[in-house]
């Protein structure tokens, strides 16, 4: 065993080489993803411990032409396996499979691998070794290519540091992390700084080498034979006493992300490497700037399109990105890692350098900007930025412009402070713009059509987004994107835990609205009529019974149908699956001072709550499902258009006499069931209490009465 192969991410290669020149170990062969090196044990020894870089360090055992699966099993078994393994010792075989061959079952070669080594040492020794995939002594990895490759990985995948907390998302490996660091240029010393630090793995692998925390200090050595543990001590030694003496080498490293989450996940992760003084804070990014001292690196991976919800916020971020790159960091040098190579058109930067990467499987691009140094009054904090929105957008801006005339003269004659500003009345700019007034806006992209081009429909947004601070007179921090899905998509899944709730007015009536956080604000403007409606003949029911009626929320979301009917002297029962949303209502009754004491907030799926209220009755019901519906608390997904029938039925059971149900739904093409209305007095009302800002985005309504 003379030689090594090292791996690691395709597209570092240039950095594993720098890395291993610097350990002593010149390489002897290249190719993608792998560089060769001359060395036996002590070689391995070294890679083990010092390498940020390398994926992997395998010893080639024998490399050998097969054409299927037997022939593989006979030269492994050919192996002395022996010589390796103990009866009593775990193993696990990887195996990976080129191009030319990814065709045939990795799994399988894997299994077929493993039978042979049992069989050569149950032969041998008269028992077989144990296969255990969490924590093997040795690992065998077996590369399946025109040749094929067994090889011994006695320390496994080097990524693997162990600070990572249980439970962090994972984009990014350890090892392309440092590797992008080497890429980059950076230098222990220097300042570096990550704005969405995510989970913190730039951070602690830039603060390994500044304290020179050798990354493989935590290895421990496994049962196979060939170890030497007085070599390995011995390293271990020597890199515990280079550890003590940078111990106190100061970091100008600095962590900062949007996320509160996230700052968490890399305070904990900083902790568990060694280094609980790097500094990390929650900052959104468009308050970030560089810190005092001469210029440095700033590192970025910019979350996915996943964490965040799709392209379009993503178009977002990247601008706002380069707005900041340009004004706050002057003489700096940017390097974006962007999973989609296309969003760095976006940052509005001229790129000195780009390099193709592979995370995984994933293509990846590394630009680099070295950002001009200017003089401070040369570039004003006011305005969107540099960029310029485009002639097409002057079109959206004169719409929006004579529907803030029109509607906003109509929403202050009655009092409403949250309204639809322009709802794609072009086409082309195929947005929704809510006001909440003195709070700020919400843009919500709807589903683009596959027939536009992405760049157009980028740029296009883009130019909603540069527009609308100037139109509306908000700054644009206070500007916030959403995108809204097919169908399907989950309505109030979080997004973010800013957890920052502003007061809004309704009817005189005070709710708390977060526009960072969820999909959703947690106010429907789009209802308020409807709201009112409700709790007008709530009221009235009251009236003539002569106490306060009883008023059944359904789905009550955040429950502010409750709050309106309880104004009117209701007693309100909300029914909603989500135990943060029901705080969120209860919070909501406080704001108004309603005691929620004296009304039910009650965590169940609306179908088994249903079924089990007896004898309990309501004088209105407020039911306003979403169009689809999937919770592990339920039985099966919900689909209005499917299953509003016997929801309906259902709820019109617990209708007191002379109660009203009041029903709705933003389902695309609904169509009542037509036995509804021959069993029950059904009126549309869907004219009546849509609202005037919301015509283009009508939803149905309906208010349903048991017959004399």
């Amino acid at each position: 065993m003379n030689e090594l192969v090292i791996t690691c991410a395709a597209g570092t290669e240039p950095a594993l080489e720098e890395e291993l020149r610097e350990l002593d170990l010149a390489p002897t062969g290249k190719g993608r993803g792998v560089r060769r090196v001359a060395g036996g044990l002590h070689a391995l020894y070294r890679v083990a411990m010092e390498a940020r870089v390398a994926s992997r360090a395998l010893m080639p055992l024998t490399t050998f032409r097969a054409d299927d699966p037997d022939a593989l099993y006979e030269a492994a078994r050919a192996l002395p396996w022996e010589a390796h393994l103990d009866p009593e010792h775990a193993f696990v075989v990887d195996c990976v499979t080129s191009a030319r061959r990814r065709q045939d079952h990795t799994r399988f070669l894997a299994q077929r691998t493993k039978d042979a080594i049992v069989d050569r040492i149950r032969d041998r020794r008269g028992a077989r070794p144990s296969v255990d995939k969490r924590r093997p002594d040795l690992r065998v990895h077996v590369r399946w290519a025109r040749e094929v490759t067994i090889s011994l990985d006695p320390f496994g995948p080097l990524h693997r540091r162990g600070y990572r907390p249980q439970g962090a998302a994972a984009p990014l490996r350890e090892s392309l992390a440092a590797a992008i660091l080497r890429l980059a240029g950076w230098r222990p010393g220097e300042p570096l700084v990550d704005p969405m630090c995510g989970s913190g793995t730039f951070l602690a692998e830039a603060a390994g080498r500044v304290r020179d925390v050798a990354p493989g200090l935590s290895r421990r050595l496994g049962g196979w034979k060939g170890h030497e543990g007085a070599a390995w001590s011995a390293l271990v030694r020597d890199a515990r006493d280079r550890k003590d003496a940078a111990a106190l080498r100061p970091l100008q490293l600095h962590g900062r992300d949007a996320d509160p989450e996230a700052v968490a996940m890399a305070r904990e992760a900083l902790l568990r490497a060694g280094f609980p003084d790097l500094p990390v804070q929650v900052q959104a990014l468009e308050d970030q700037a560089a810190p005092e001292g001469p210029p440095g690196h700033v590192l970025v991976n910019p979350p996915y399109g996943e964490r965040l919800g799709a392209r379009g916020e993503l178009v977002f971020l990247y601008a706002r990105l380069g707005d900041v790159l340009k004004r706050r960091f002057p003489g700096w040098t940017a390097h974006v890692l962007a999973g989609e190579p296309d969003l760095l058109k976006h940052v509005g930067l001229r790129a000195d350098a780009k390099r193709t990467l592979f995370n995984g499987p994933l293509e990846a691009r590394l630009a680099t900007y070295r950002i001009h140094a200017r003089a401070p009054e040369s570039a004003p904090e006011e305005g969107p930025g540099w960029r310029k929105a485009s002639e097409e957008s002057q079109a959206f801006a004169n719409r929006v412009k004579k529907n803030r005339t029109r509607l906003g003269r109509w929403a202050k004659r009655h009092g409403i402070h949250v309204w639809r500003v322009y709802d794609a009345d072009i086409p082309e700019f195929n947005v929704a713009v809510d006001l909440y007034e003195g709070v700020g806006v919400v843009v919500q992209e709807y589903a683009r059509p596959k027939k536009v081009d992405p760049m157009v429909a980028d740029r296009r947004l883009r130019d909603v987004m540069l527009r609308v601070p100037e139109l509306l007179d908000v700054d644009e921090k206070d500007v916030h994107l959403r995108v809204r899905a097919k169908q399907g998509a989950g309505q109030y899944g979080k997004r973010a835990d800013e957890g920052e709730r502003h007061e809004v007015i309704e009817a005189g009536l005070r709710f708390g609205v977060n526009l960072t956080d969820y999909l959703d604000t947690g106010l429907f403007a789009d209802q308020r009529e409807l709201r009112a409606r409700a709790a007008e003949a709530a009221g009235e029911r009251g009236g003539e019974e002569g106490g306060g009626a009883r008023f059944l929320n359904l789905f009550a979301y955040t429950c502010s149908a409750s709050v309106h009917a309880a104004a009117r002297g209701a007693s309100t029962t909300s029914v909603d699956l989500s135990r943060t949303y029901l705080d969120w209502g209860e919070e909501s009754f406080r704001r108004n001072g309603l005691d929620p004491a004296a009304h039910a907030f009650v965590r169940a799926d609306v179908e088994r709550f249903l079924a089990d209220v007896g004898s309990a009755r309501w004088d209105v019901i407020y039911l306003n499902p979403p169009s689809f519906s999937r919770s592990k608390a339920m039985e099966g997904d919900f689909v209005v258009a499917r299953d509003h029938g016997p929801l309906i039925e259902a709820a019109m059971k617990a209708l007191a006499p002379g109660g009203v149900l009041f029903f709705s739904t933003h389902a695309r093409g609904f169509r009542l069931d037509d036995a509804l209305e021959r069993r029950f007095d059904v009126r549309d009302i869907g004219r009546e209490v849509v609202p005037r800002d919301f015509q283009r985005s009508p939803f149905r309504a309906y208010a349903l009465r048991a017959r004399p």
